[in-house]
């Protein structure tokens, strides 16, 4: 089990002992004075693979990073940021930064263009200069949640990048999307403005599909094209009412339908007889549809209460 050492004051810094093997983070909540920060650094220094997260502890700057000059991973939550001038005391180490709730209005990340060994990078925005990310070349996974690009050509320059993930905001502008680096991973979730979606039928690359939460979405396009693709999830989607651009993709293992009230269980049958589809989950919002789904395509557990709908579909009816 993964577990956080909570570290609310100057008293548990100095008493901290070294990480056990489930820790895999220190979190700091509390104000430390610079003998406290230090004693944390050397425990995270024997720990390379533990995270520090910087967690509602009243400061507005990054500036206590100057006591971890070989930080690898950082997590910065619940603060009250004015600058992430701070940074720069780890721009030569630091491979993760996960961002959470960290400002009242929006404030400039362009310090964050100076981490040039960042491999992945989680930002919540609204933000400023979100351009700068541009500049980092080596990330591999990138998360942006309330962020907006007025388009892609931002992540252009990011050639190693196989993850994306594009949460709230409002970049529905995606037409770049085929001339990024080859994406394997994509996440799309309630992305304002986003209706047209045509442009994923040319994203050769991708192995795993996630669309959830954009009801203007009323058709996808075939998915022929994406040899590589194994895994697509649909969470309430509700626009969406046919699947048989789904049934076309050639190589896909695993189909999640989630919170897909408006499809009824012929809807999959496109998928029937599939070559290499072998898991699904089929939830069409009620016992009888999901049950029917099953039935019509069995792949995976049954789903639940179907035993349940099963015995009480072969009652005899009272004449």
């Amino acid at each position: 089990m993964n577990e956080y050492r909570v570290i609310a004051g100057e008293a548990d810094a100095l008493r901290a002992a070294p990480l056990e093997a489930h820790e895999t983070a220190i979190r700091i909540t509390g104000h430390l004075s610079e003998t406290g920060y230090r004693h944390i650094a050397t425990l995270l220094a024997r720990r390379p693979d533990a995270w520090l997260s910087l967690h509602a502890h009243g400061t507005t700057d990054l500036e206590c990073l100057v006591h971890f000059p070989e930080l690898r991973r950082l997590n910065v939550n619940s603060l009250r940021l004015a600058s992430w001038d701070g940074v720069r005391h780890v721009a030569a180490s630091l491979e993760h930064l996960a961002m959470g709730d960290t400002t009242l209005r929006p404030v400039s990340i362009a310090p964050l263009g100076e981490l040039s060994s960042l491999l992945t990078l989680g930002l919540i925005g609204p933000v400023r200069d979100a351009e700068v990310i541009s500049r980092l070349d080596q990330v591999e996974e990138l998360v942006l949640r309330s962020v907006t690009l007025p388009d892609l050509s931002p992540l252009l320059p990011l050639r190693r990048m196989r993850s994306l993930a594009l949460l709230l905001g409002g970049t529905s502008d995606l037409t770049l999307l085929p001339e990024l680096a080859p994406i394997e991973e994509l996440e799309l979730w309630r992305i304002r403005g986003l209706r047209d979606v045509s442009v994923l039928g040319s994203a050769a690359s991708l192995r795993v599909l996630r669309l959830q939460s954009m009801s203007a979405v009323t058709s996808l396009p075939s998915l022929h094209d994406l040899a590589q693709l194994r895994l697509l999830a649909l969470d309430t989607m509700k626009g969406i009412t046919d699947l048989r651009a789904v049934s076309e993709a050639p190589a896909l293992e695993e189909l999640l339908l989630i919170g897909m009230c408006q499809l009824d269980p012929a809807t999959l049958q496109p998928l029937v007889g599939h070559p290499t589809l072998r898991k699904g989950i089929w939830g069409l919002c009620s016992d009888r549809k999901n049950a029917e789904a099953w039935q019509l395509l069995p792949l995976g557990d049954p789903p639940w209460n179907y035993e349940r709908w099963k015995a009480r579909e072969a009652r005899p009816t009272k004449s």
